[in-house]
C-alpha cells in the first residue's frame, strides 16, 4: 500500500541521475544502478570511449525513462594536469594530453597511417634532425 502511494505521487517529468557500475561493456552497455539498466545510450562529442565491465559511470535518466551514460567516473585527476587542459587515457599506459601552451603530448606507441607532414623544426631526442629540402 505504501509503495503504491509513493509511486502515484512520483512526478514522471522529473529526470534523475545515478552512479552505476558497468556490467556489460560496449556501445550499448548495461549498468547496475538502482537496478540493471540495459542498452544505455552513450554520449560522445569527438571522442568515443566504450565502457568496459567494472567501470563506474554517471547515468542520466530522461523524463521518458531512457538512460544515457554521460561519462566515466575517473576519481582523482593526475597531479600534472592544469585547468583547461584535456587529458585522455585508457588506463592502459597510453595517453594524449592537450596542454595549455599548445603542445600535444603523446605517450605510448604512435602509429601513423597515411602521410605525416611536418612544417617547422623536427627534433629527435632534443636534437634538431636534418630535413631534406
Amino acid at each position: 500500500m505504501w509503495i503504491s502511494e509513493k509511486m502515484q505521487n512520483r512526478n514522471s517529468d522529473v529526470c534523475g541521475a545515478a552512479v552505476g557500475i558497468v556490467t556489460v561493456g560496449g556501445a550499448k552497455p548495461s549498468v547496475l544502478a538502482e537496478g540493471e539498466i540495459r542498452n544505455a545510450e552513450l554520449t560522445a562529442w569527438g571522442a568515443v570511449r566504450l565502457p568496459k565491465a567494472g567501470d563506474e559511470v554517471l547515468l542520466i535518466r530522461s523524463s521518458d525513462g531512457e538512460s544515457v551514460a554521460v561519462g566515466k567516473i575517473c576519481g582523482t585527476p593526475p597531479d600534472e594536469i592544469e585547468n583547461g587542459e584535456v587529458y585522455i587515457t585508457n588506463g592502459g599506459g597510453g595517453l594524449i594530453r592537450l596542454k595549455n601552451n599548445g603542445e600535444i603530448e603523446l605517450v605510448g606507441t604512435v602509429i601513423i597511417r597515411g602521410t605525416a607532414k611536418i612544417e617547422g623544426d623536427f627534433l629527435l631526442n632534443g636534437e634538431e634532425y636534418p630535413v631534406a629540402d
